[in-house]
């Protein structure tokens, strides 16, 4: 297995899987046709490459990626004691069914948690589903801190 993060030559497939995962143990009907939903969300994902602002982790075999892992890197206010702040937002992290259970994407995490540490991020937030919880806690996640949310919309999928 191969972890790397993703370049430009990844966005088509990188979309590709996003549409599976999203409709994969989705009631909804999609409401765009999948060319269309995988072009949008290239422009998307190729934006936050030229913008530096999204890095899109994935593990290939062989050269196919199997799993992969999307941290936003938000910027926080300078503060006095330290400059650079930020956080990172994790989301879109997904393992395709013929590859899971294998510990690809704990193995992918890892990848994740030591670069976030060489980027002066201070803390990684994701938002996490039943079915979820115990491999964030595997990777050292927990719902203890101080962070709130405020669902501003509530919408389907």
């Amino acid at each position: 297995m191969h972890y790397r993060t993703a370049d430009e030559r990844d966005v088509v497939t990188l979309a590709e899987m996003r549409w599976e995962f999203q409709v994969e143990d989705n009631d909804c009907s999609p409401i765009v046709s999948k060319t269309e939903f995988v072009e949008v969300c290239s422009d998307f994902l190729r934006q936050g490459l030229i913008q530096k602002n999204w890095v899109y982790w994935i593990a290939e075999l062989e050269r196919e990626i199997v799993s992969h892992i999307f941290v936003q890197r938000v910027r926080g206010i300078p503060r006095p004691f330290w400059l650079n702040n930020a956080y990172g937002y994790v989301s879109n992290v997904y393992t395709k069914p013929a590859y899971r259970r294998q510990g690809i994407g704990s193995q992918l995490m890892q990848q994740v948690l030591n670069w976030a540490r060489h980027q002066e991020i201070d803390v990684l937030i994701v938002s996490i589903s039943e079915e979820s919880i115990t491999f964030y806690e595997r990777a050292g996640f927990t719902a203890k801190n101080e962070w709130m949310e405020c669902l501003v919309k509530n919408y389907p999928g």
